[in-house]
């Protein structure tokens, strides 16, 4: 039975948290590092699990593969959690904390949550590659896609895309991957390459995209701003349509992480949302010009790795400056907004990430007063202060599977049982894991978390396994071609 502690044994344990984590930074136990995965270890499922055309259950599929893949996760105390346990089956969220023992108010505890916070930190980047160019991927090549704006200037992200080939080394026809790091990351996060060549080799073509503000882009265009999510999510809409009019890319699919994750959901709410939604500000909508409910974007699915579900909670914790013993994640986070601010020259850099929203918005000078205000309801997910989210989720029209471990240090795993529960559309989907602190899924299970990934996007067995692309269905671009299977070996 939990006993609060008195002062004295908050003070030593204070003293031995301090004395634990100067230990592990001096022995590098934080340190970002780099998890091989082998496609060759990757469980695949049986052609007899797979889904059934437009309108299959993303909740019913994730069942099936769990109950399979459920044996490669390490022993836990407490078993994971699949979407509709998440909730009492009224709308409201299940106890998450309780069934998994865990404290709110212990996640940033170096002693009573070193696992989250060790996965977390070996899962983080600090290194940044925008005046150089990051480490060459294997199979892997740079590209610039461009982006049409709505505003007299030019426009185009950086990419690293790989394609699958087969035995001869031709390209073969198959679905694209697209994948997203975490805020402000870049083509060097190592967690990216682990996964981006070992998908590659599982026969899916993967591209690898540096968003406003991020690597490269930032380098080239430093006046494009970090829109934080508005008008990235229009730029991912064009760059579906981009991939998908190249030869041998059927499908798109879309993998992110932390707050890219954030602009993964939005994107599927995107995809499907109405002309009229009234979480659009019209003065926005000028700035979002590929709304097309007759094409569907990502239409082989979306994961979302640890999404910040209540960021503007997130910004009120980061109003003041954060201890990196008691606070350690929030320091971290402070320390990439204040290398942002640096970065762009902004006045007396600090941590505060609201106050860095607003000068990105005004440094992009979209063409309305207070325009990171006028944002918050495009971005939101959750409630915030009696402001509405609403039901974006809903909206969405392919799989969507959001990953979260219960001991994220960073975002609350109660926050996402929160939004998770009011969510009513079958193709959304969420798993919590015992562990794996933010986005260090590799780290802790890395067998489940390759697997999970593969199967969802197996054009056979995934969730999506009937649908295809709109652009695949208006017009074959290799009518006279026999498929290729994905099955085969790459280089």
């Amino acid at each position: 039975m939990y006993r609060p502690l008195n002062r004295r044994t908050e003070r030593t344990t204070g003293i031995v948290g301090t004395w634990v984590l100067v230990m592990s930074l001096n022995l590098g136990c934080f340190s970002e590092r780099s998890v091989r995965l082998d496609p060759q270890e990757a469980v695949r499922l049986a052609p007899g699990d797979r889904g059934e055309a437009d309108g299959v259950s993303t909740r019913e599929w994730l069942r099936r593969t769990h109950e399979q893949l459920a044996p490669l996760l390490p022993t836990a105390s407490a078993e994971p959690l699949l979407t509709e346990q998440l909730s009492n089956g009224d709308g409201q969220a299940a106890d998450v904390f309780g069934h998994f023992g865990i404290e709110r108010r212990s996640l940033q505890s170096i002693i009573k949550n070193f696992r989250g916070l060790l996965y977390s930190g070996q899962a983080a980047s600090r290194d940044y590659y925008v005046e150089r160019q990051a480490p060459p991927w294997p199979g892997f090549e740079d590209i610039w896609i461009p982006i049409s704006l709505v505003i007299d200037e030019e426009l185009a992200l950086s990419g690293r895309i790989g394609y699958a080939r087969d035995e001869q080394g031709n390209i073969i026809d198959a679905d694209c991957i697209v994948i997203l790091p975490g805020m402000f990351g870049d083509h060097g996060v190592k967690r990216s390459v682990d996964l981006a060549i070992p998908l590659r080799e599982s026969g899916f073509h993967v591209l690898h995209l540096e968003v406003r503000g991020h690597g490269q882009t930032e380098r080239r265009y430093p006046r494009m701003y970090h829109c934080f999510g508005v008008v990235e999510t229009d730029d991912l809409m064009q760059v579906c349509d981009w991939l998908e009019a190249q030869p041998h890319i059927r499908r798109t699919g879309l993998i992110a992480y932390c707050w890219n994750a954030n602009i993964a959901l939005l994107s599927a709410w995107f995809d499907g949302r109405r002309a009229d939604d009234g979480l659009i500000s019209k003065a926005l909508l000028p700035y979002l010009p590929t709304y097309n409910p007759e094409r569907r974007r990502f239409s082989a699915g979306v994961i979302a790795f640890s999404p910040v579900v209540r960021w503007e909670d997130l910004m009120d914790e980061l109003d003041r400056p954060r201890s990196r013993i008691a606070h350690p994640i929030f320091a971290a986070i402070q320390d990439t907004v204040r290398d942002r601010m640096v970065r762009k020259g902004y006045p007396d850099p600090d941590g505060n990430l609201r106050r860095l929203v607003r000068l990105e918005y005004e440094g992009y000078n979209l063409d309305l007063p207070n325009a990171d205000r006028e944002s918050y309801p495009f971005l939101r997910l959750m409630p915030y202060h009696g402001e509405p989210a609403g039901d974006k989720l809903d909206r969405a029209r392919m799989p969507v599977l959001i990953v979260h471990g219960a001991d994220d240090p960073l975002v609350p795993v109660q926050d996402v049982a929160d939004m998770v529960a009011g969510v009513q559309n079958p193709k959304v989907a969420a798993v919590v894991l015992p562990s794996g602190g933010h986005v260090g899924f590799a780290g802790y299970a890395r067998q489940y978390y390759l697997s999970l990934i593969t199967n969802f996007f197996d054009p056979q067995t995934g969730p999506a396994a009937a649908l295809t692309s709109p652009a695949l269905a208006e017009t074959r671009k290799h009518p006279d071609e026999r498929p290729v299977s994905l099955a085969g070996p790459t280089r």
